[in-house]
């Protein structure tokens, strides 16, 4: 081709060449999760006592703020929503245990933690008198996710028995009151920290009724999971 006609060439192309889209490299990144289905590795949506279980029927998001999956930060936030360590730090019974497909096999909840009806330090002492909401704690090593058993349960003399569909009642008292932006204070910083927490239904990876629960109550199969993001902390 002669010089004059590549140049031609050159000419007309080149405008269409200057507005093409450039080509561009697409960077692979490793997708988050939630929390890793436990059954997919051998483990339960249940956890374990005197042979039957209770629901993991609330999980705090591995998508959550770190800070808030931590054992100090998730007991703050908490806090926050109305719930407290026992009364005088104290458990009475066995801990429960949970596989949840980590390859950690049954491992016991890491906490119990009360209602605690807005009352700092008795709180809890109220609530395992007369009853009210609590849940045990198990995180997943995999992700970092944290699964609750969430349960309402009845006053001492009846020893602390779940109530009539208890276990749906919990979730549901413990999503309502968590939802939506709170602000939280930690004692020991003195800072103020404000989350955001939202809730989504999961389900099909439970069945609804009874089959392996704990005192033969129902549970619709409904699993919430939360996804708690600290927006703010202050001063």
């Amino acid at each position: 081709m002669y010089p004059s006609a590549l140049f031609a060439v050159l000419a007309l192309a080149l405008p269409a060449l200057l507005s093409a889209t450039p080509l561009t490299v697409e960077t692979v990144e490793k997708r988050a999760v939630d929390f890793i289905n436990p059954t997919l590795a051998g483990g339960s949506w249940l956890d374990k006592s005197a042979g039957l279980g209770e629901p993991l029927n609330v999980v705090i998001s591995a998508q959550s703020s770190p800070e808030v999956l931590t054992l100090d930060g998730f007991l703050q936030y908490a806090q926050t929503i109305g719930f407290n360590i026992e009364c005088l730090g104290l458990h009475l019974g066995d801990p429960q245990s949970a596989n949840l497909g980590d390859g950690r096999g049954d491992v016991n909840e890491t906490e119990v933690l009360r209602e605690s009806f807005g009352i700092p330090g008795i709180g809890t002492c109220i609530e395992s008198l007369t009853g009210g909401n609590h849940f045990r704690v198990f995180p997943q090593a995999e992700t970092g996710a944290l699964f609750l058993a969430v349960s309402k349960e009845e006053d001492l003399e009846d020893k602390h028995t779940i109530v009539p569909d208890g276990y749906n009642i919990g979730r549901d008292l413990l999503v309502a009151g968590a939802i939506g932006t709170k602000i939280g204070f930690d004692g020991k910083k003195f800072k103020f920290t404000t989350y955001n927490t939202v809730s989504q239904d999961v389900t099909g990876l439970i069945a609804a009724g009874t089959e392996g629960i704990n005192h033969g109550i129902a549970q619709d199969g409904v699993i919430k999971v939360l996804t708690v993001k600290i927006t703010k902390t202050f001063p």
